[in-house]
């Protein structure tokens, strides 16, 4: 087997990778503060070998930050970020995650929760609501009740964050404090680009024909060279 075959595999490999997280970007489309996630490459070589191979090597995967549109709808307890940072949620299997999703209600512990029951953390840990009351939120993420006064504060935090599925990140390394704006009565709206999207997906699919081709370029040479030695 020739060597070259090696490298069109690497591309194949990483245009494939590529093509998986375009498809998830594609699929969340419509999902709420979906970030839109990007595959980080790396080159290596060329080497020492007279053909000099290069390769291509996807190591894991990062986000595109930029702001989802808001979408005002009245009900108190859906909140949207605006600037940098997260929501900070409890999961129970896997410690705290981080979101941009914002439609967050109560339970029947008066805990404010995700829409998987996950509590959203405050300075002071989930976010009580005393039984009968409603909240207001400030842009700072202060939680005021109607008759408890400041509740708490809610947690908008970033860091080195990776996703790790659907609309959740998770955090390798510390905790930052985020400066994002909280908006009451609204949702973040997904912040993929459709059309491009679609562009990048097809470019991608073009990329794997193409390192496709090379390989059976490779196989074909072998084949005509072991025929030729044969004879």
């Amino acid at each position: 087997m020739s060597r070259e075959i090696y490298a069109s595999l690497s591309g194949a490999v990483s245009a494939w990778t590529q093509m998986d997280v375009l498809s998830a970007n594609v699929a969340n489309v419509n999902t709420t503060g979906y970030k839109a996630a990007r595959v980080l490459f790396e080159s290596v070589g060329p080497t020492d070998h007279p053909l000099g191979e290069s390769y291509a090597m996807p190591r894991g995967q990062t986000f595109d930050g930029r702001d989802g549109v808001l979408v005002q709808d009245g009900i108190s307890s859906h909140l949207a970020l605006q600037g940098n940072g997260f929501f900070a949620l409890l999961d129970p299997i896997g410690g705290l995650v981080l979101s941009r999703d914002g439609r967050f209600g109560l339970d029947q512990l008066g805990r404010l929760t995700d829409t998987m029951g996950r509590p959203v953390m405050g300075e002071a840990g989930p976010i009580l609501v005393p039984e009968g009351e409603s909240i207001r939120v400030a842009e700072d993420g202060s939680v005021y009740g109607s008759a408890s006064g400041l509740l708490d504060r809610i947690q908008v935090v970033t860091g080195n964050v990776r996703p790790i599925g659907g609309n959740l990140l998770t955090l390798d390394g510390p905790i930052v404090s985020g400066d994002a704006r909280v908006i009451q009565g609204a949702l973040e709206t997904s912040n993929v680009d459709p059309l491009a999207a679609m562009v990048d997906l097809i470019q991608s699919t073009r990329y794997i024909e193409a390192f496709q081709k090379a390989m059976q370029a490779s196989d074909s040479l072998d084949e005509r060279l072991n025929q030729s030695g044969g004879r």
